[in-house]
Formats: C-alpha cells, structure tokens, sequence
C-alpha cells in the first residue's frame, strides 16, 4: 500500500479501519456511497432534478458540469465541508489481488459517522427545497438593463 492513511482522530491506520471511519470507496463509487449510507436517494434525485431545471432556465447547464457534481471533491466542496460532523477527506493508493481491486480510495472521517450521515441527508434536503423554490419562483431568469446615465458636454470633447 502506498501512502497509507491514519485517522486524524485515533491514529488507526485506514486499511484496519476505526469508528471515525465514514466510509472508504473507489473513487468511482464515493458520491454513490454517501448517498446510500444517508439513505438520502429520493433527495439527491430531487436536488439533481432541481439543479439541472435551473441550469437549463439559466442557460448555464451543461454535462460537464453536471458530470463535475459526482467527482468526489466537488461532491466534498458543495456538500460535506459545511457538515459539523465532516473529520476530513483523503486518497489512498490500495491494490488487491486482481488488477481490477486496485485504485485510488478515497476516506471520509467524522467523528461520528452516524450524525455525519444524518446531517448530510438534512443537508439534501435543505438544498433541493431551497432549489425548487428557486425554480419554481423564476423560471426564466430576470432580465435588467442598465440605467442609462445623463451626457455630459464635457465627456464629448476630442
């Protein structure tokens, strides 16, 4: 194993594991695995709907960028950091022994994982409610032009 992990709380090495030790996935599979861990499917299908309904009104979606939401640090950026029970995410170089077991690991800490998972479902649920009000209030987005401003004589000098 190569840059192996220690809990920032125990020191427990990741590989053993510990009970600040949220979750340890593929890389593929982190953001998949948060969202079953905090059973928060229903809402993370609602706040991707939601996501990518403003998107569309506001002419700023596109499939990178909703590509981007399952990457594990954009999903930590936009969701996990603001978590109280958030501990820290790392990578982790792991092989098995099949070529296909081996790749990079990501690890989620907390301090307890079982609030960690709570808060990040309330933290769905937050955002999706939050999203379709804003959906739902402005389906277009507003249009402001700006205030013309009054000539002066001076300004017209050459």
């Amino acid at each position: 194993m190569i840059n192996q992990q220690l809990c920032p709380f125990c020191s427990t090495p990741a590989m053993i594991g510990c009970e600040h030790l949220a979750v340890a996935a593929e890389g593929r599979y982190f953001v998949r695995r948060c969202v079953e861990l905090c059973q928060g499917e229903k809402q993370w299908g609602l706040l991707r709907q939601s996501r990518h309904q403003r998107g569309l009104a506001s002419g700023e979606w596109s499939p990178e960028r909703e590509d981007y939401t399952w990457l594990e640090t954009a999903f930590c950026d936009e969701f996990l950091k603001r978590l109280r029970w958030f501990g820290g995410m790392e990578y982790e170089w792991r092989s098995g022994p099949k070529g296909a077991q081996t790749g990079f690991w990501v690890l989620l800490w907390s301090k307890d994982p079982q609030r960690l998972w709570w808060e990040l479902l309330d933290e769905f649920e937050r955002q999706a409610r939050d999203g379709r009000s804003r959906v739902v209030g402005s389906p277009k987005a507003e249009v402001r032009r700006p205030k013309a401003e009054p000539r002066s004589q001076s300004s017209l000098r050459l």
